[in-house]
Parts: C-alpha cells; sequence; structure tokens
C-alpha cells in the first residue's frame, strides 16, 4: 500500500529534479559570443585571459594535405573570459596556437603562419610586442598545438606539426633550436602531455605507415606505436586524464575510397594506448578534445558537423549537446574555463567554424549521482541514460552488497533487490518511462534518475 506520508520526502525531491530536468532542458544552452572573426584557429584559456586566433575565410582542416591561407588576420586576446576581445595582433598571419611559458606567464609562443610558411613568434612582454626577425622553427610545415612542462625549474616545449612527415619538435630554448625526434613517422594533428606524469606524451595524426597514435614516456625521446584497434581511422585529437597518465582519449573519422569523411567517435584507453574501446559519438569526427582545468570529471569534446558532446565521466561516456548552435555546424574546437563546476555543470566554449564562437550555459551529461545523506556515494558513476536495458555502476568499493529500489513518478517501487559484486542492475523487465534508483548501503543512501526506453 502506498504511504503518502512515507514516501513525502521522496516526491517532493524526485518532484523537484524532473521539473528542473524539464525546466533546463527547455533552455537555450549555446549564444553566440561576439568580437571574433568567423572561421576559429584555435581556443586557449590562461585563467581569466581567452586567445583567440580566427580568419576571415575557411581553412579545410579535414582534408588530408592541408592548404593554408597565404594571408591571415592574427590573434585576440581577451581578458575577461570572452566577454570582450582587444585588437588583433601579429596581423597578416594566421595563427594556430599559443603557448605561455610555465616559468614565467610573460614569454608567450605563438604558432604562426604567412606566405606558405610556417613559424614560431615570441614575445617577451605578455604579447605587446611581437619578434617577427627571429627564425623559430620556419618551415612548410605547419605546428597546430603546443604543450610546454616545467621540469626541476627548467621549461621543455612540444609541438604537433601537421603536413609533416616527422610530426613532433621539441626544445628548451624557446625554439631558438627545433629538434626533430628521428621515431616519429606521422603527419601529427594533436599533441597530449600527462599532466601526472610530464614524461609520457602522445602523437596522433596519420599517414601511410597506418601509425595513428604514437607514446612516449621518456619526454619524447623515443616513441612507441599504440594504434592496434584504431589503425583504420585517422586520430584527430588526443587527451590525457589529468590524474592518471595510463588513461588516453582519441578522436577519430575514417575517409571513404571516394574521399567522404565518415566520423569514428571517441575511443578511450587505460592502459596507455595498448587497448581501446569506443565509448561515444559514433558518426562525429572528434576535432579537439579537452578537459576542466580544475574537475577532470568534465570533459568537452568538438564534434564537427555532429555538435559538442559532454562528458561528466572523466572521458568514457559522452552526450551530444546542439541546443542553440547554428543548422550549419562545424565545431572545431571547443575551451574550459576555470570556472568550478556548479550542480549544473561546467560552461564550455565552442568555435563554430564560419560562426565564430558560441558560449554555453552551465552543462553536463546526465551521468550525475545525487547523494541526499552522505557526502560519500555508492557509485561514483551511473549510465547510460537513457537505458533501454542495462544501468552501470561504477562502484566506489567492489565488495559492498547493495540493496536497490526502482521507484516509479509515484513513489512506487517497481523493481528490488541486491548487487553482489556487480556493476551491473538489467531494468529491461520494467515499462519506459523516468524512474528513481535508490540504493542503499549500510547507513548510505543515494538516488539517481534515470531514463528506460
Amino acid at each position: 500500500m502506498f504511504s503518502l506520508k512515507k514516501n513525502s520526502y521522496l516526491l517532493l525531491t524526485f518532484g523537484f529534479i524532473i521539473l528542473s530536468g524539464v525546466y533546463n532542458s527547455n533552455a537555450q544552452v549555446w549564444t553566440k559570443v561576439g568580437g571574433t572573426l568567423d572561421y576559429v584557429n584555435f581556443m586557449r584559456f590562461y585563467g581569466d585571459k581567452l586567445y583567440v586566433g580566427s580568419d576571415a575565410q575557411p581553412t579545410d582542416f579535414i582534408d588530408n594535405n592541408i592548404n593554408f591561407l597565404f594571408f591571415g588576420y592574427g590573434m585576440q586576446v581577451s581578458t575577461d573570459k570572452g566577454i570582450s576581445f582587444s585588437d588583433a595582433v601579429l596581423t597578416d598571419y594566421s595563427v594556430f596556437d599559443v603557448i605561455e611559458s610555465p616559468s614565467n606567464p610573460s614569454i608567450l609562443l605563438a604558432s604562426a603562419r604567412k606566405q606558405d610558411i610556417g613559424r614560431i613568434i615570441m614575445s617577451d612582454d605578455g604579447g605587446l610586442t611581437w619578434d617577427e626577425e627571429t627564425k623559430r622553427c620556419e618551415e612548410s610545415s605547419q605546428i597546430v598545438r603546443f604543450h610546454a612542462v616545467n621540469i626541476s625549474g627548467k621549461d621543455y616545449f612540444y609541438a604537433a606539426m601537421l603536413n609533416s612527415i616527422n610530426g613532433f619538435r621539441y626544445s628548451d630554448d624557446y625554439f631558438a633550436t627545433c629538434s626533430l625526434s628521428d621515431d616519429v613517422n606521422i603527419n601529427s594533428r594533436d599533441l597530449a602531455v600527462s599532466a601526472k606524469n610530464p614524461k609520457v606524451m602522445y602523437l596522433c595524426g596519420d599517414n601511410v605507415t597506418k601509425t595513428r597514435v604514437l607514446c612516449s614516456s621518456d619526454g619524447g625521446l623515443t616513441w612507441a606505436d599504440r594504434s592496434e584497434g584504431i589503425n583504420n581511422y585517422r586520430i584527430l585529437s588526443v587527451q590525457t586524464h589529468p590524474d592518471n597518465e595510463a588513461v588516453v582519449v582519441v578522436g577519430a573519422d575514417s575517409l571513404s575510397p571516394t574521399g567522404k569523411v565518415i566520423g569514428m567517435g571517441i575511443f578511450y584507453s587505460d592502459d596507455y594506448g595498448n587497448t581501446w574501446r569506443n565509448v561515444g559519438a559514433s558518426g562525429a569526427s572528434i576535432l579537439d578534445i579537452r578537459v576542466h582545468p580544475t574537475d577532470s570529471r568534465y570533459w568537452a569534446a568538438a564534434g564537427g558537423n555532429e555538435g559538442v558532446y559532454i562528458s561528466g565521466t572523466s572521458g568514457d561516456y559522452w552526450e551530444l549537446s546542439t541546443d542553440g548552435l547554428p543548422e550549419d555546424v562545424f565545431i572545431r574546437q571547443v575551451a574550459i574555463p576555470d570556472d568550478e563546476p556548479n550542480e549544473e555543470g561546467i560552461i564550455v566554449f565552442a568555435s563554430v567554424y564560419g560562426n565564430g564562437i558560441y558560449k554555453s550555459r552551465h552543462i553536463t551529461t546526465d551521468v550525475e549521482d545525487i547523494d541526499y545523506r552522505d557526502e560519500s556515494l555508492i557509485a561514483s558513476i551511473i549510465y547510460p541514460t537513457p537505458t533501454s536495458d542495462i544501468l552501470r555502476l561504477k562502484l566506489n568499493d567492489d565488495n559492498l552488497n547493495i540493496q536497490f529500489e526502482i521507484l516509479d513518478l509515484l513513489g512506487q517501487t517497481v523493481h528490488s533487490g541486491y548487487i553482489y559484486n556487480s556493476n551491473a542492475l538489467d531494468v529491461s523487465g520494467i515499462n519506459s518511462g523516468t524512474y528513481m534508483l535508490k540504493l542503499v548501503s549500510g547507513s548510505k543512501i543515494q538516488f539517481k534518475r534515470f531514463i528506460k526506453l
């Protein structure tokens, strides 16, 4: 018999969650940010600063052999997280990335291109003036991603090089010397360095040898192939987990014999790229993957024609976000400011190639956990939702014996039982609809809303 008194707290809580979800889903997620040109080549946050390189004409980054513009339109800086932007600097150049020195933020390196020559241009006064006379890594190829680390008080710089058969450059003198590694046989589209262990880094790209991902464990001196299982794809982007050097996530696509681009989605490895599994974004070409600067649960990915993908599970589960983006969407880059996440998630910036920059309100995936009784959750992740058959749980303690109940909108139990040393719950036997999963272990109680298809 259903007891209103017994279930009043649950009904009020559940009703609030459902209504909140309906309200949030109807609010427009993305709004246009003014102040930049339409074709954004890169975005990078450093605290409140947002560096943006943009052009008035497009460069086709999906092409195998990219034809860059002869002249570009420079780079702008926002000092208020995208509210307003400075006048352009490095005009006449297309700018594809910028990086600050870890030991001295006044020193900036910009990856720039003009008249079919790629080069690095340095500023030692925070971007007020730029040294265009000193030759740094000048060649016909183009650096498309920087990384920098400080090890034992010394700065080291790394770069991914596109339109090259040896797509890696490194330096410890601000690229006054531009060193190569003999082990690299990849046309690099992206580069990632582990924050946990900066000796661990990854290159990704494509070439005729079918090497798609390379891993180095010695700071780029030697490299090992990590392409097994994904060597038939082009790997367009790569990102490492800030807290786990073994976790690496890549974005992929493929080309048909006729040259048609086929999005292959996102692949995840938790063993340094030795094995891979697809974790979502099927049909999307993933051109950029970023992690929140202070909360490694939250990731964002640029999904080309599909939109922006968001993960609240450290990159192993993704959901698409498009509400408010233009219909002819092509997401080239994403960037995440260091604002602390709130109960609604994170803020993301996305470059819509040909339509400037868009900013989201706080967003996250449906993989969210709500604990009303204890700050220590029984399951850190419960996903996917919606689901047609299985709910998966990442338990904080694999040895727990957990009692579960599935409650409908009226608070009535439709299914119950125990979870013994398992990370999966079969819900295929209940009707389609919205439910609340209740988990109980000792004094801990946790609720999770989910949708059964």
